[in-house]
């Protein structure tokens, strides 16, 4: 993709069938940004990855992954423990991905109270109950050796230094990278071409997340001249501050069509065709509510909305 810079695109087992991993050069072995999920068709991949010539048969010395979610972190244990590769992640993400990894807990089951309030029947509860799929499932026991980003400083990887940018509403403590002398952006999931990435609500995290991520976007608007942007789905592009500006539009556009569906009262549930313009199907139901409150929480912010409680215990939000 560039100098020192080798693509590794994964499968997942999920409508978004993808994740792109990015391989530095470090002249002895290779430094890794994310990992992939935990499934047997991405350690097939890896497993013919490493053998392949392009990688020279050099082992894997340090992994860096951009956020907790299973997609980036998923194998990151499996590959630190096989060639005994320390991992780095931002405190932030690092206290998420540890909750998350806790075997006691169900953190589907824990979103009952909150598909509940936001109006979702009780069928499509009982059904996302047991189809949504389970963090622990797709990733791996963290690694022992995992390092906490220094946010202060540079970060070095690929015998380069990457400048770290924190970006926030994807995930608590997104990090991408920029290298000015090459200006190149390894965005993860922060920017991507095509399709954003989901900003959502889930019970015991940011509950303006729309917010936090339109406020991050600033941070990427005077990078370098014009950046190759390498994202965590989809293909490497160019074009960076005019994505930004796709973003910004995308977001007013859908609140501006939630807010005309909330002329009456509406639950989340209710509103969601006015925000996608199209039926959401299976696990797409949980995801997007939770992206659908995050829209909902940023107009009552701005105070273009209210929201009560009715008598079924419902949250409906209204015009204000």
């Amino acid at each position: 993709m560039a100098e020192g810079i080798v693509l590794l695109r994964l499968p997942l087992p999920f409508a978004l069938n993808h994740i792109n991993t990015y391989l530095l050069d470090e002249g002895d072995g290779w430094a890794l940004i994310d990992c992939g999920v935990d499934c047997e068709a991405a350690r097939q991949a890896w497993d013919a990855a490493l053998a392949s010539p392009l990688l020279g048969g050099r082992p894997v010395r340090r992994i860096l992954v951009t956020h907790h979610h299973p997609d980036h972190i998923g194998l990151a244990g499996w590959l630190s423990r096989r060639f005994d590769a320390p991992m780095s992640i931002t405190a932030g993400e690092h206290a998420v991905a540890g909750r998350y990894s806790d075997p006691t807990r169900d953190i589907v089951s824990e979103r009952m109270a909150f598909w509940r309030e936001h109006g979702l029947p009780e069928d499509l509860v009982s059904w996302l109950l047991q189809r949504m799929p389970r963090y622990s499932k797709h990733v791996q026991p963290l690694p022992d050796k995992v390092a906490l980003v220094n946010l202060e400083e540079p970060v070095l990887l690929g015998r380069k230094s990457w400048r770290p940018i924190i970006g926030r509403g994807h995930s608590p403590e997104h990090l991408s990278l920029y290298d000015a002398s090459a200006d190149v952006l390894i965005s993860g999931d922060q920017i991507l071409p095509e399709i954003t990435p989901n900003i959502a609500v889930w019970p015991g995290g940011d509950q303006n997340p729309l917010q936090s991520f339109l406020d991050s976007l600033g941070k990427f608007m005077s990078l370098g001249g014009d950046p190759l942007v390498l994202p965590s789905h989809k293909q490497p592009f160019r074009g960076l501050v005019q994505r930004v500006i796709e973003f910004r539009h995308h977001h007013d556009e859908r609140l501006g069509h939630l807010a005309d569906a909330c002329a009456r009262p509406m639950t989340c549930f209710e509103a969601l065709p006015a925000l996608f313009g199209r039926p959401l199907r299976n696990e797409e139901l949980g995801f997007g509510l939770g992206e659908g409150v995050a829209h909902l929480n940023y107009l009552e912010g701005r105070g273009a909305l209210s929201s009560a409680l009715d008598e079924h215990g419902a949250r409906r939000y209204l015009a204000a």
